[in-house]
């Protein structure tokens, strides 16, 4: 080795600051630090082999606590049906500390640096920040349609927020029909007060739409077997675009999903770049949805994330092969748009920058061509070929 502590060499690196890609380097760090970059293999450097190193990988919606599960739910419609099996595998869950740990588990072998979980359980299921592993950021799920519900979710919210320090925060508000509007309004107040992003599933589904716009549906069955639904809760006519109005008040918004959004809403989140959506292009295919607008809302010049929700509803938690689906999905996409919602546009949403830089922590993920008839690594076509991958400095 040489002085440094580190110099890793790479055919091909992809900083995320431009479209810029860089080939035949060194990547030099001191202390967990990325000190230089050079041209060419510097003296001492460990040989990555054929390899690409981008920004790490960014999971911007999943539910860990479904990390347990070896395979989607077979139900997938009506999605009432599918909920039911969510809470069904949330009660019969009896050590969801070690589902949630299995799940970031999972997700560091996939290259994840960061990932945003929605939570449900104790803190106490999580391992501690410094553990090795992605940072995990956790947002307390809120559903709350009684009154005795909105007050009890009011305690939960004020008792999570004492976590600040521990990890980073932020409050997901569950969906437009698990929270009540005053309490949705609550968790903006708290987000604004305490400046923790926000993240709800919006738009979903066609249920939700009609929910929201007729008071009737599928779900409004569902709320009314469990005594939950409150007929005029939304004034008829009301749309996504009511929910984001109130939304975008607080500083920050992860929207997941939002498969039906229309071209006024896409708009409206161009005009609020504090709103992000978080796409989770397998699940959505599980559920059989319309076409996704992802593109024409990168068009409209809203930042586009990637998740993957949770086990019930995707085979795994690998964003790496989320792009890999799209990819195949849409061949003519430019492999560049598909990196950047997976690295450097989920860390945005979580209001980051992880664009590698030097002076700052050698994080990314290095993506690993093991077949020896494989093309070599010098352009973004070839990276998209990549199977085997791992995040960090890995030496």
């Amino acid at each position: 080795m040489t002085k440094y502590d580190t110099a890793l060499y790479a055919p091909l690196l992809w900083t995320g600051e431009s479209d810029e890609v860089l080939r035949d380097v060194t990547l030099i760090c001191e202390r967990g630090l990325l000190v230089d970059i050079v041209a060419g293999r510097s003296r001492g450097a460990t040989d990555s082999g054929n390899a690409a190193i981008i920004p790490p990988l960014v999971n911007a919606h999943c539910h860990l606590e479904f990390s347990q599960l070896k395979q989607p739910f077979r139900t997938n419609r009506p999605f009432s049906n599918w909920i039911g099996q969510t809470m069904q595998a949330r009660r019969e869950n009896v050590d969801a500390a070690s589902s949630i740990r299995a799940g970031i588990e999972e997700s560091a072998e996939a290259g994840v640096g960061f990932l945003a979980d929605v939570k449900t359980q104790s803190t106490d299921c999580y391992p501690e920040a410094e553990e090795a592993g992605p940072e995990v950021i956790l947002f307390q799920e809120v559903i709350g349609l009684t009154d005795e519900a909105v007050a009890s979710q009011r305690e939960l919210i004020s008792s999570f927020l004492q976590e600040v320090g521990r990890f980073r925060l932020g409050l997901s508000p569950h969906a437009p029909f698990t929270v009540r509007p005053d309490l949705l309004e609550f968790c903006v107040e708290k987000s604004r007060e305490a400046e923790l992003p926000l993240m709800m599933h919006l738009a979903e589904t066609k249920a939700e739409l009609e929910l929201l716009a007729e008071g009737t549906g599928e779900l409004v069955d569902m709320l009314s077997q469990f005594g939950m639904w409150s007929a005029g809760m939304y004034p008829a006519g009301t749309r996504p675009l009511d929910i984001l109005t109130m939304l975008a008040k607080a500083p920050r918004v992860l929207l997941a999903h939002g498969n039906y959004l229309d071209e006024q809403e896409i708009q409206f989140l161009a005009d609020h770049p504090q709103m992000h959506i978080v796409y989770c292009p397998r699940t959505h295919h599980y559920f059989e949805h319309s076409q996704h607008p992802w593109q024409s809302m990168l068009e409209a010049g809203v930042n586009v994330a990637l998740g993957t929700d949770g086990r019930g509803s995707n085979p795994d938690l690998s964003i790496w092969n989320e792009v890999r689906f799209l990819k195949q999905q849409f061949p003519d996409v430019e492999p560049r748009r598909l990196l950047k919602m997976a690295t450097i546009n989920g860390a945005k949403s979580l209001g980051m920058d992880t664009t590698i830089q030097i002076g700052r922590p050698a994080n990314w993920t290095m993506l690993i061509q093991k077949n020896s008839e494989a093309k070599p690594m010098t352009s973004l076509q070839n990276l998209l070929q990549a199977e085997v991958w791992a995040h960090g400095d890995q030496n």
